[in-house]
């Protein structure tokens, strides 16, 4: 078992054989004396105090460390929910670059798997087409009808006028419909 040098600096001479003394009685110590009672005289805040993290953390190797982190072991134990409540999604959206994002969208590919045709059926297009095409024959007709009922009253003056007839002996309705407007 090796130990560290002391604090202030190489042994030298004598010094040496006081650090070898103390090794082979610190061992004796460490195998007759339980741990436990050693620990609870170390004054531990003391000990951390003199602990030079920066230099600690200069020996570390990141590389090694992340290697030997099983990342889905410890994703494992994150629980998602309580991340998830202390993030404000109010400031995240926004820091979003919302035309960034929409420029990355390939809308093609996105319709490419839609439906075209359910999509107007569930919109009510059709319908709306259907009763817009009915209500524009349903007019015409009836413009046609008028402009008929007008060329037929033109005609019938007309011939009533080459046949000499008198129009006030002409009746205003036909014979069967003039007898409706009094029920």
């Amino acid at each position: 078992m090796t130990h560290p040098e002391p604090v202030n600096g190489p042994v030298n001479g004598a010094g040496r054989l006081v650090s070898r003394l103390a090794g082979k009685v610190t061992g004796r110590v460490v195998e007759t004396v339980q741990p436990d009672i050693i620990l609870e005289h170390i004054d531990v805040e003391a000990l951390v105090e003199r602990i030079d993290m920066n230099r600690l953390l200069d020996r570390v190797d990141l590389d090694r460390l992340m290697a030997r982190i099983d990342l889905d072991r410890l994703m494992e134990r994150i629980e998602l929910d309580r991340v998830l409540e202390r993030v404000d999604l109010d400031a995240v959206v926004d820091r979003l670059d919302i035309n960034r994002i929409l420029a990355r969208v390939d809308v093609n590919a996105m319709l490419a798997d839609v439906d075209l045709e359910a999509l107007v059926s569930r919109s009510g297009i059709p319908e709306i087409v259907a009763e817009s095409t009915s209500k524009m024959a349903g007019s015409a007709l009836d413009l046609v009808r008028r402009q008929l009922v007008g060329l037929d009253t033109l005609l019938d003056r007309l011939v009533g006028r080459l046949l000499r007839r008198k129009m006030s002996s002409q009746p205003s309705a036909p014979p069967l419909l003039a007898g409706r407007g009094d029920e």
